[in-house]
Parts: C-alpha cells; sequence; structure tokens
C-alpha cells in the first residue's frame, strides 16, 4: 500500500507538470463515463431494478396474444376475469395471482375533488409483491370475497394531497361522494401503472362474460419453480381452454399466454431503446478508452529515459507497470469524479424530458449507491484497459541502452506506431457502429415526422372528464356532455368541440366486430377494430375528412334505430371495394346477442395508434345512442386566433359551472399527444446522435494524434525526401494515403458490425431497413471526410517542412 501511496502521489505531479496533456485525457474520460454514468441511471432505475420489491424476480405478470384477432402478445387490458380465474385455479407454479381493472375515481375529502387513476383488485397484491404496506394493512379475503367497500391510497398522493396525516388510516375518504374505508397507505415506490387508488372489485369474476377482456394479472413464481415452468404451465392452461370454448369463441384458436418479469412488463415500452442506449454508450467506453491509449502512446517516448533511468536504479518490469497503471487509473478516477458531476446534469435533463413529455414511468432516475458503484468500477476498470497497453510499451523499452540511443530507437518506434494505427482503426470501427445506429434511427425519425396524420392534429385541446356513475346515469351523462360542448363552442376563440371516449394517437379500445356480408375467410383474422364513441361534431373539430354518407347529428339520439361510422381502413379491409353505407355491424362475434348498428358513413383514415404505426380499422358510435355506458370522454377544442393551451383555464370553468364536483384532467393538446407516442424513439434518436457526434470527434482527434506523431517520427525521412525534389503534393499525398489505411480497415469492420447490429434496432425504425444502404453510405462517406480533414493538417504542415531543418535534426 505504501508503494501505492508513492505510485499516486508521483502520478499527482505528473498531472500538475503536464496540466495541458492532462486536462485533455481528464476531459475525455469525464464526458465518457458522464454519459456511461447516466445511461445507466436510467437503465438501472427504470428497467433493472425500478421496483422496491424484495424478490422481484419473482413477480411476474401474465400476458397474452391472439393470433385469430391479428393481436401479438400483451400484457395492458389483455385477459379476461375467467381467464384469471383459469391461471389462478390451475396454475400450480405461481402464488397469489391477482388480477385488476383500471379506471378513474375522484376523491373528494380534504379540498376540491380530485380525479385519480384507479385499480380495482380481485385479491391482495401486497401479499403478491412480498411487501407490508406503509400504514395500516392490505386486503382481507373477507373483504376481496364481498367487495367491501375498503380501499388504500399510493404513497405519492397520501403524501401530495394529504401532507402524509398518519391519523386519516382506519378512517374514511369520500369516493366519488361516497364513504370508503381507508385500510392502508401503500408502500412508498410501489407504482403500479400509475394508479393512486387501490380499491376493491365490487363484484366476482364469474359476473362477467368469458370475452371482456379489459383486466391484468399478476402473480408470484412459487418456491422451487422457474419462469420456464410458469410459462410451459401456462401454455398447457391455453391449451385446455381452447378445446373447452374454441368452438364458442373462435379467438381462442391458437392463442397462448406468456409470463414475464414485472420489471419487464413495466418497461416493454422503452425497454428496447434503453438497451441501445447502454450498448450504445459501452461503445463510448471503449472509443474513450482507445483514444486516451493513444494519446498515452504519442507520450511514451517522452517517458523512455525516466523508465530507463529507473531500470537502471534496479526496478523491475513489474514495479514500472504498477506505477504506469496507477497513473492511468489516477487519471481514471479524476475523470470518473468530474464524470459523477456531468452526470448529476444529465440525470436532471433526463428528467426534465420525462416530464415534459408527459410519460409514466415506474421507477425513478437517481445517482444512488449502485449506480456510484458502477461508476467507480467503470473507472477503475478503464484506468486499466487504457493504461495497460502504454504501460507494456513503456516497461518493455526501459533498458539503460536508451540512455544513450533513445532517438534511435527504430524498432520500437514501428512497433509503437503499429499499436497506434491498430487502436485509430478501433476507433474509427466502433465510431462506424455508433454513427451508422444514430443514422439509422434519426432517417426513421424524420421519415415518422413527415408520416400524414390523416387530419389536422395543429391547434386542438384536449382534456379529459369522468362523470361517478353514482350521480350520471343513463341520459345524465350524455346530456352532461351535450351540454358541456355547446357552451365550450360559444368560448372565445374556439372554432370546434366535441367529445370522443378516444382521439388518435390515444387509443385502447379494441373490440372484435362482425360485418353483415358474405362469409369471411375461415383462414383470415376475425374482424377487429378500434370502438370510439363520440359526439356530433367530432370529425369537424379534429377534421377528419368524410369519405361517404354522412356524419353522425343531432338526430342520432337516445332510442332511435342504431348508427355507425366506420373509417376507410375498415372499409378496405373488411368490404373489399364494395360500398358499405346501407351495411350493418354487430360489435362481437356473429353469434354474439347484441344490436345491429346501420352504417351511414365513411371517414377517412388517421393514424389512430400513433405516427410510427399503421392505421387500424375504426368504428364510430353516437354518444346519445350509447347512453351513460361511456361516462369518460376526452373533450376536444379546435382553437381559432389564440394558442390552444390558453383555453384551458376556460374550459376548466366551464366545467365548474355546470358542476363544481367535476375536475378536468390530462390536459395537453393532441400534437403533444403525438409527440408521447414517439417519445422513446425521440429519445434513443437524440442520445444516440450525441454519442455518435462524441465518438466522430473522439475518432478525429485520434487520427490527428496518430499522423503527427508519424510525421514527427519521420521528420528525417521527410525532409530527405523533399531535398530529393518531392514536391509538396506529393508529400501530402502520402501522408495522407497512409493514414488512411487504418482508417479503411476500421470503417471495413465498422460496415461489418454495424450490418450485424443493424436487425437488433430494427423494431425501433418505421419504414427504414437496419441495413439502409442510403444511411450506412452516408455515414462511411462522412467519417472518410473526417479523416481526410484530421490527417490533412499534419500532412499540410509535412509538405512545408524545411529539409536543411529536418536533415540537421537527422
Amino acid at each position: 500500500m505504501s508503494v501505492i501511496a508513492q505510485d499516486f502521489r508521483l502520478a499527482l505531479r505528473g498531472v500538475r507538470r503536464n496540466p495541458g496533456f492532462s486536462s485533455v485525457i481528464v476531459g475525455t474520460l469525464a464526458l465518457g463515463i458522464g454519459a456511461t454514468t447516466t445511461t445507466f441511471s436510467v437503465v438501472y432505475g427504470l428497467v433493472l431494478d425500478p421496483f422496491p420489491f424484495p424478490e422481484p424476480d419473482r413477480i411476474v405478470g401474465v400476458g397474452s396474444a391472439y393470433p385469430r384477432l391479428g393481436a401479438d402478445l400483451g400484457f395492458f387490458e389483455n385477459l379476461s376475469p375467467h381467464e384469471y380465474l383459469d391461471i389462478r385455479d390451475n396454475a400450480r407454479t405461481l402464488e397469489q395471482v391477482v388480477a385488476w381493472d383500471m379506471g378513474n375515481r375522484q376523491i373528494d375529502t380534504d379540498g376540491p375533488a380530485e380525479n385519480v387513476f384507479s385499480a380495482f383488485w380481485w385479491g391482495d397484491v401486497l401479499t403478491t409483491l412480498g411487501m407490508d404496506p406503509h400504514l395500516g394493512r392490505g386486503f382481507s379475503a373477507d373483504e376481496i370475497r364481498t367487495g367491501a367497500s375498503s380501499v388504500m391510497l399510493s404513497h405519492a398522493i397520501w403524501t401530495r394531497r394529504f401532507g402524509a396525516d398518519s391519523s386519516m388510516v382506519g378512517g374514511s375518504i369520500s369516493v366519488n361522494g361516497t364513504p370508503y374505508d381507508l385500510v392502508g397507505i401503500v408502500p412508498e415506490g410501489v407504482d403500479i401503472y400509475g394508479t393512486d387508488l387501490w380499491m376493491i372489485m365490487p363484484v366476482q369474476p364469474e359476473a362477467f362474460p368469458r370475452n371482456r377482456r379489459q383486466f391484468q394479472v399478476m402473480g408470484r413464481i412459487g418456491e422451487g419453480s422457474s419462469l420456464q415452468e410458469v410459462n410451459a404451465e401456462l401454455a398447457g392452461i391455453a391449451s385446455r381452454v381452447e378445446r373447452s370454448y374454441g368452438a364458442e369463441l373462435e379467438e381462442y384458436e391458437g392463442w397462448y399466454m406468456q409470463a414475464l418479469t414485472w420489471s419487464e412488463v413495466s418497461s416493454r415500452v422503452f425497454r428496447a431503446g434503453v438497451l441501445i442506449l447502454l450498448g450504445a454508450v459501452g461503445f463510448v467506453l471503449l472509443l474513450v478508452c482507445a483514444n486516451t491509449a493513444n494519446l498515452l502512446l504519442a507520450r511514451a517516448p517522452g517517458r523512455a529515459r525516466e523508465m530507463a533511468v529507473r531500470t537502471a536504479l534496479g526496478a523491475g518490469r513489474g514495479r514500472l507497470l504498477l506505477q504506469l497503471l496507477t497513473e492511468s487509473v489516477t487519471l481514471a478516477l479524476v475523470g470518473g469524479t468530474l464524470g459523477v458531476a456531468l452526470a448529476t446534469i444529465g440525470v436532471a435533463a433526463v428528467r426534465r424530458f420525462v416530464e415534459a413529455m408527459g410519460l409514466n414511468l415506474a421507477g425513478t432516475i437517481e445517482l444512488d449507491a449502485p449506480v456510484l458503484a458502477f461508476t467507480a468500477a467503470v473507472a477503475l476498470g478503464a484506468g486499466v484497459v487504457f493504461g495497460l497497453a502504454p504501460a507494456l510499451y513503456a516497461s518493455a523499452g526501459a533498458l539503460p541502452g536508451t540512455l544513450q540511443s533513445e532517438a534511435r530507437g527504430a524498432t520500437a518506434g514501428v512497433s509503437r506506431q503499429r499499436l497506434q494505427r491498430t487502436l485509430v482503426g478501433l476507433e474509427v470501427a466502433l465510431a462506424f457502429v455508433l454513427l451508422a445506429a444514430g443514422g439509422l434511427l434519426l432517417h426513421s425519425f424524420i421519415r415518422v415526422n413527415r408520416v400524414e396524420p390523416g387530419f389536422e392534429p395543429a391547434g386542438v385541446l384536449t382534456m379529459r372528464l369522468t362523470l361517478p356513475r353514482e350521480e350520471y346515469g343513463e341520459a345524465e351523462g350524455p346530456a352532461f356532455f351535450r351540454e358541456l360542448v355547446e357552451r365550450v363552442r360559444a368560448l372565445p376563440g374556439v372554432r370546434g368541440a366535441a367529445a370522443g371516449t378516444q382521439f388518435p394517437s390515444t387509443a385502447f379500445a379494441f373490440r372484435e366486430v362482425y360485418f353483415d356480408g358474405p362469409a369471411p375467410d375461415p383462414e383470415a383474422t376475425l374482424p377487429t377494430t378500434l370502438t370510439t364513441v363520440v359526439t356530433p361534431g367530432y370529425f369537424e373539430t379534429l377534421r377528419i375528412p368524410l369519405v361517404a354518407g354522412r356524419t353522425f347529428n343531432d338526430q342520432d339520439a337516445a332510442g332511435t334505430p342504431l348508427v355507425a361510422l366506420i373509417n376507410s381502413e375498415a372499409a378496405r379491409r373488411y368490404f373489399s371495394g364494395r360500398n358499405p353505407v346501407g351495411s350493418r355491424l354487430k360489435l362481437g362475434s356473429a353469434d354474439a346477442e347484441g344490436p345491429w348498428w346501420e352504417i351511414v358513413g365513411v371517414v377517412g383514415t388517421t393514424r389512430n395508434l400513433g405516427l410510427d404505426q399503421e392505421p387500424f380499422p375504426e368504428v364510430f358510435a353516437a354518444h346519445e345512442q350509447v347512453g351513460g355506458l361511456q361516462n369518460q370522454l376526452f373533450v376536444l377544442i379546435r382553437a381559432e386566433g389564440v394558442e390552444p393551451e390558453s383555453l384551458a383555464p376556460a374550459v376548466r370553468r366551464t366545467v365548474q359551472e355546470m358542476d363544481a364536483d367535476q375536475p378536468v384532467y390530462g390536459v395537453r393538446t393532441v400534437a403533444q399527444a403525438y409527440r408521447q407516442g414517439v417519445a422513446p424513439m425521440r429519445a434513443t434518436t437524440l442520445f444516440l446522435a450525441a454519442f455518435a457526434a462524441f465518438a466522430l470527434v473522439l475518432a478525429a482527434v485520434g487520427i490527428y494524434a496518430v499522423v503527427s506523431f508519424t510525421v514527427s517520427q519521420r521528420t528525417p525521412e521527410i525532409g530527405l525526401r523533399v531535398a530529393l525534389g518531392a514536391d509538396a503534393g506529393r508529400i501530402r499525398r502520402l501522408v495522407v494515403r497512409q493514414a488512411l489505411v487504418p482508417v479503411g480497415v476500421g470503417a471495413a469492420a465498422g460496415l461489418l458490425a454495424a450490418l450485424a447490429l443493424g436487425r437488433g434496432i430494427e423494431r425501433m425504425l418505421y419504414q427504414v431497413s437496419g441495413r439502409d444502404p442510403l444511411t450506412l453510405g452516408a455515414v462511411a462517406t462522412g467519417l472518410v471526410a473526417v479523416a481526410l480533414l484530421a490527417s490533412w493538417v499534419p500532412a499540410w504542415r509535412a509538405s512545408r517542412m524545411d529539409p536543411v531543418e529536418a536533415l540537421r535534426a537527422e
């Protein structure tokens, strides 16, 4: 330890003696380690360990896929209550299986009414999670069986709205104007899709039809079982259900269920992008190490005399290695310390981005102990990696003869140049991969932003309103929204207003639909559409064009014949060129009990699932005809002459004038909703573009350093060539040509790596192949251009060399 301490003091003195060189090394490391720390804080906080569960790998969510409905594996509102019972009663590898639905309720205790996202449970989820409540208790078996009016609050809303008042537990709170027993507070950090109010489902699973799929299922892997065994058992359960109910419900044909850890389920939307960034920042760190090693190698000849003196005084090679590695690790630790400071800024920027996008993410992004431990390990590892090659070279050349012939170590110089060129090739290869990945994502993002949404989202404000069923029934709910829309239309600055259960790209209500007409192909997927309930004026407000027939009007009221509209995508898929106006449809299968709806119009297709998704068939129904079944609607307001956000206060006042207990929430513009939909792609593109730009700069610095060093080593040779008549252009071409050899090799290796890795990011690309020749060609051209520029400057200096001075140096 005393030897290491001595070497550490020597390293600090070396930093003071060479502040410029040390600053370049430390600054480069700080940027690389800062980027790595920021990215890992996101990965750790949102993907690897987002929840405080004691055994997170044992908590799983169960998803399902229905090939006959064209539905891929999903975990959100994807299972029915009966399918939950199938899992709970038959899966021996799972314990404490629970299910829940989600919705909105209003808390009106201790202040104005506030809408909160709510979960309605079958089972005590805290037992499933293996956690005790922060205060109070969880739901008892008797409460769950009887559907008791007991609730729990999230730690977040208990702290924000109620000031963390512990005396509340055991009392009652008012939900939708009805008193409920507050039995407990959910532990801090337990975030299930952002729900703040946990309630008991008032009815039992048997009360629902088997194909009412709007629930999520979670369970705990039993002791001695594995995730693979759980999925094998789920496959058997799905097969038995298909045999039992496949004739009645065609969607069971080929269906399957799959379990993933809850951490994976909660991070599925952005997991791929975050892991891509983690891989990218690993490439950046390798590039930083290669660049730093190159700079240390360039300095190595200047230290040859020092190493030779130490060898002459009795220092062995191991002792020299220890000293040199201590120096590199010291530089890495200083860079790591500054990197943590930069990561503090980076983490704050990431948080601001998440808030600006309105993303509800489970977990936290913090520079906590695990992240800092990771940073320390990265700094130490980087110090060893970038210091090893220069240390081996310097210690190997530390021979007594160096004292007399340091300037003529031709063999050592050739060996060093070869190593430096190898490192340059590595830097170019790493930079190529990062530039290719960033270019592909940027190309994809540009294509997404050029997509026509099928309507005019600019200038439209939206907010959501949930009317309590206890107060607003079959007739009262539609009447409230009808009056609200009429009042909002009369506000200054409002061009149009309407309401609907969803809007592009906020779409979540899917239903199987049967269209009356020719028998469908038995091999084709069953017709499935988005089902949207709207008020008159919806299409005019969003400026969705009418293609055929008519839209809804005030005549489509309760008690009149049921009418529906479909979009052009539904007409294209299910009517094969026939005019759908006048045809009929039924929500559900052909045998489902339920009324027929006449199709009275066809409207244009919108990007209803998001700009980066293909349009989906959609069916529209009139709110007045559906009645109080739909109590949650988005109010849509088109502004004219004013910013849409400026209308929010007036709309809130209008709602308050009609019912002071009804809060609006989810206030944003439709354009913001689209931006939120592509937020993972946008964030990944921005981060990867920054990493790629940094990599390009490092590669240019590495090329410049190596060419400059080579020119300095070849000064006598170049002087002789000039003295023998070589012109300046020939000298420049000679230097640049030799500099481009490692660049070409590195670019070729980077191209092969980019082609191999391109498939891995294709799922995040829109209308762009992972092997897009345009992008890869642009990256190769740009990289070669930067290499030419980086090598041209030292080549130009070499061409202006005075041959007399060069030969005198010889």
